[in-house]
């Protein structure tokens, strides 16, 4: 149920018109949502209030914290309904009538993402959702998918990196190992990242420890709220918030002296408050730590506002510099998956390039359907 992505190729009306889902009368025991980015779950209003939509604990809080936002200051955003969302457990299988589904964790660049293993009628269907094996969990992915799920009838596989195969992908470790370096000969970086990508946020902070950093994120109550939040939720201590004070900066003329003294890592937005600090700051390496497609001219998800606010920090003085890493499986990892899995049919998903599964060597039938069409096995 989610919205276009910015950095879709051929724009067209997505709006999902599902009868007895968001039109009609309700014909539909449930939805399920694997994570909480826009193009997963941006269109959940226009599920039926009638129908129970499932997310995972954790995603929901942050989905509220998003939805709460935009409310607040856009008057956009439905915090109202998300409250009404329904949580499920890893590995705690829930039954629709003869339909049994049961979620399992993955690594993503959402925090509490996860594939669904849907049974049936002796059938096995595995719905991958997002995922990688390069991110802080990446490392045990190959044995949740061993343990969990093997012998695949169908399976339904994100591909969002076939269409970029060229792209070098680092792991979030040698991110982190990076970002360490950079803050070490670095005094003043700001950060440009995504509120809730809370991998990269986190090899920050811990890049910010290591080197005895003041860490200091935008003025605003969200990105504190997400930080409690995953702070509060987390068994691994890689996600700890609380390990060092996180500083907020507003205006910042209480802050600028003690981040010159000792140095700081600013997680920012390409916001005034931001630019603010940039200006207060004007010998600072910039790390942009998102996809590059936003700031290439030629590509259909250029962002103007982004390059322009990068254009405007370079010409105040600043240093870029890009780390980042994807949140996707690379072309290998999903050749792996499609094994590991030995599954019948795939379905590519999520992909630009469906067609280029085709191309993996994978023995597997790969079945390339087009929007609307129906798959019977």
């Amino acid at each position: 149920m989610g919205s276009d992505l910015p950095s879709a190729e051929h724009k067209e009306n997505t709006a999902l018109d599902i009868d007895g889902v968001t039109s009609g009368t309700p014909n539909c025991d449930a939805v399920f949502i694997t994570h909480y980015h826009g193009d997963h779950v941006g269109a959940f209003e226009s599920i039926l209030p009638d129908i129970p939509i499932y997310i995972g604990h954790v995603a929901k809080k942050v989905f509220a914290a998003v939805q709460n936002v935009l409310k607040t200051k856009m008057n956009k955003g439905n915090p109202e309904r998300v409250d009404e969302f329904k949580t499920f457990e890893i590995g705690k299988t829930l039954l629709f009538g003869d339909i049994k589904v049961t979620p399992y964790t993955v690594d993503h660049s959402a925090f509490d993402a996860y594939m669904l293993l849907v049974e049936t009628e002796g059938k096995r269907v595995l719905h991958t959702g997002d995922f990688r094996m390069h991110g802080a969990r990446g490392r045990k992915m190959p044995l949740v998918f061993e343990k969990f799920a093997s012998n695949i009838d169908v399976l339904i596989i994100e591909g969002t990196m076939m269409s970029r195969r060229a792209e070098k992908v680092l792991t979030e470790h040698e991110m982190g190992r990076q970002a360490k370096e950079l803050l070490r000969d670095n005094k003043q970086v700001f950060v440009l990242c995504s509120s809730t990508n809370i991998d990269s946020i986190a090899g920050f902070y811990s890049a910010a420890i290591a080197n005895k950093r003041v860490f200091v994120v935008c003025e605003d109550d969200f990105q504190n709220e997400i930080l409690r939040i995953i702070t509060e939720n987390s068994k691994s201590s890689f996600y700890d918030f609380s390990r060092q004070k996180v500083y907020t900066y507003s205006k910042g003329e209480k802050l600028n002296k003690y981040m010159s003294d000792c140095g700081f890592c600013f997680i920012g937005r390409t916001n005034f408050v931001t630019g603010q600090a940039l200006q207060a700051f004007p010998d600072n390496l910039l790390i942009y730590s998102m996809w590059k497609g936003y700031l290439d001219k030629k590509h259909p998800a250029y962002d103007d506002y982004k390059s322009g606010f990068i254009d405007k920090a370079i010409a105040g003085g600043s240093r870029l510099a890009h780390l980042h890493t994807s949140g996707h499986a690379t072309a290998e990892q999903l050749k792996q998956v499609c094994e590991i899995t030995k599954a019948k049919v795939v379905i590519p998903i999520h992909s630009e390039n469906p067609e280029a599964f085709k191309t993996l060597g994978i023995a597997a039938e790969i079945r390339v359907l087009q929007d609307g069409e129906m798959a019977e096995f």
